[in-house]
């Protein structure tokens, strides 16, 4: 049961290359001999040896050992980025400077505030808008007639008034 255990455990790279070895001895029709190969006979092994190559490399990712490996390298890789973060928050508090979180919640409490302001404002604008509607379409002259503004001031010009014993 030990052999067995050990001869599965290394099965996967031993085995590619006895494969391998076993096809490219077939290709080249069983000869050891040691003499120049034609160039058909090398470009058979190439490709034997680079399919045989996909097809280990593709049984190899897809082999629950590698995908745990590959998880459980992702989960560290994912631990060790918070935890730099988490460095990098201290030390910028400890320094009394902000951080990116903090730059992030004032920007956050900006922009509710500015929707806030901008509904408000909406709000406003409906609100004068009825107020002024009756004016435009049928109101009296003497209420459509505010005082302008002087061009010197900005204020509105004050009315005269007639001196008392005159």
């Amino acid at each position: 049961m030990s052999d067995n255990h050990t001869q599965t455990a290394t099965d996967p790279f031993t085995q590619f290359w006895g494969d391998m070895f076993s096809r490219m001895n077939t290709a080249t029709g069983g000869s050891s001999a040691g003499g120049p190969m034609s160039a058909e006979a090398t470009r058979q092994m190439q490709r034997i040896f680079l399919d045989a190559l996909a097809k280990y490399f593709d049984d190899f990712m897809r082999s629950e050992q590698f995908l745990g490996m590959l998880k459980e390298t992702m989960d560290r890789s994912l631990a060790l980025k918070q935890q730099v973060d988490q460095f990098l928050t201290q030390l910028h508090r400890g320094v009394q400077a902000p951080a990116k979180t903090d730059v992030d919640d004032i920007s956050g409490l900006l922009r509710s505030i500015e929707a806030n302001v901008l509904d408000r404002l909406a709000k406003l604008e409906s609100k004068v808008a009825a107020v002024e509607a009756p004016r435009r379409t049928g109101g009296s002259a003497r209420a459509s007639r505010a005082p302008r503004p002087s061009r010197r001031g900005g204020r509105a010009a004050a009315p005269k008034r007639s001196k008392p014993g005159r």
